[in-house]
């Protein structure tokens, strides 16, 4: 065989191995930052849903505040529910928990 045409297959085989490794070092490269990328996307999505759920819950808090305001038979039944208070002068009837009205047969 001819040592030129053994040179220039040399040659070409160290320019395919040169372009191979360039290739795998860019691959490398990028592959930590594609990685990043979506976990940031995922963190992203996770806050979005957060946002909306603590939305929700203001629009509830910001609608209970206008009625503590404004509704005074709602300030009456959380006074009621909630706190147990009662008007001056007035029984309350507690019953045992797990009774009911029943007729007898």
């Amino acid at each position: 065989m001819n040592w030129r045409v053994l040179w220039l297959r040399v040659q070409s085989m160290g320019y395919w191995m040169f372009l191979a490794i360039v290739a795998v070092g860019v691959v490398l490269l990028f592959v930590p930052l594609w990685h990043r990328q979506y976990a940031l996307q995922r963190e992203n999505r996770r806050l979005e849903a957060n946002v909306m759920r603590l939305e929700a819950l203001e629009k509830q808090y910001k609608s209970e505040i206008e009625a503590l305001k404004t509704d005074p038979t709602y300030v009456e039944r959380i006074a009621r529910e909630k706190l147990n208070l009662v008007k001056p002068n007035e029984t309350v009837f507690q019953f045992p928990a797990g009774t009911t009205n029943q007729s007898h047969r």
